[in-house]
């Protein structure tokens, strides 16, 4: 009988895992060197740990801007309305203010410039009907899609995700086990390699959301994997001290304030 009681947990105890600990840790000089404010978190998977800075603020919900380019492009491939890296977005003509924007460019192009236009193209290719088929399966954040937004409700209006939701679905990514075909997915890390080295890989994607002047968001999220095998999950999210602009502290910081805090930790070697 005891025998056979096992059998029947056994299934249960595999699926069971500690709850992952919250560190948290004060990154704020790194931000406030650059007039910034915002938050950063860590996922260790060898520890099943978290490392947070401003650990409130990282279940805080916010636009996920470009961020949202990686759960596209697999819906992209999936619905086939992108067919593969090097299919072509053709420019409309309109002069836009940031001028890698202003030219035809392919697939893996236009998520390394992070192309608006270009993927709100593949946004109304997909349809409401589609994303809201889609959506649920990944599971990110919790985006919230109408005819009326269709090519920019990640950008404007109710969607939110937080940064331990970005970790979730990019941890789901990395293992090949979202709701998707195992292609799409490899094809999707593939473009988010950003640097390689003997030390490291470094993969990632930037967002940027901005109301207006003075209403600024930035993400910046990924993953690093060491040549050891290791490998840790990432999220940042900033925005301007009140008052100052989006400038270059702001654009440049959020990869830059990353690697400020992989290499405090000791995960980033140069």
């Amino acid at each position: 009988m005891r025998f056979f009681l096992l059998l029947l947990l056994l299934p249960l105890l595999s699926s069971w895992a500690p709850k992952p600990a919250v560190v948290e840790r004060d990154f704020g000089a790194y931000f406030r060197a650059r007039q910034l404010r915002g938050s950063f978190l860590l996922f260790d998977p060898q520890a099943n740990q978290y490392t947070a800075y401003n650990a409130a603020r990282c279940r805080q919900g916010f636009l996920p801007a470009s961020t949202f380019k990686i759960p596209n492009t697999i819906i992209g491939f999936e619905t086939g309305v992108i067919h593969d890296t090097s299919q072509v977005f053709k420019w409309d003509g309109v002069t836009r203010s940031f001028p890698q924007w202003n030219r035809d460019m392919t697939q893996a192009e236009a998520l390394r410039v992070s192309c608006v236009p270009c993927y709100q193209q593949v946004a109304r290719a997909v349809g409401t009907k589609r994303y809201q088929q889609w959506l649920p399966r990944l599971g990110f954040g919790k985006m919230v899609v109408t005819p009326a937004s269709v090519d920019s409700f990640w950008l404007v209006g109710p969607s939110r995700i937080t940064q331990f939701e970005e970790i979730d679905f990019l941890r789901r990514l990395h293992a090949n086990k979202l709701k998707a075909s195992v292609r799409s997915q490899e094809l999707t890390k593939h473009l988010l390699l950003l640097e390689k080295t003997l030390n490291y890989r470094l993969y990632g994607k930037t967002g940027w959301t901005n109301r207006n002047a003075l209403q600024n968001n930035g993400w910046f999220v990924g993953w690093l994997e060491q040549a050891g095998g290791a490998r840790y999950f990432f999220a940042l999210n900033l925005e301007p001290d009140p008052g100052q602009p989006a400038d270059q502290r702001f654009v440049a910081g959020r990869r830059i304030i990353t690697e400020q805090i992989l290499t405090e930790l000791g995960l980033l070697k140069k």
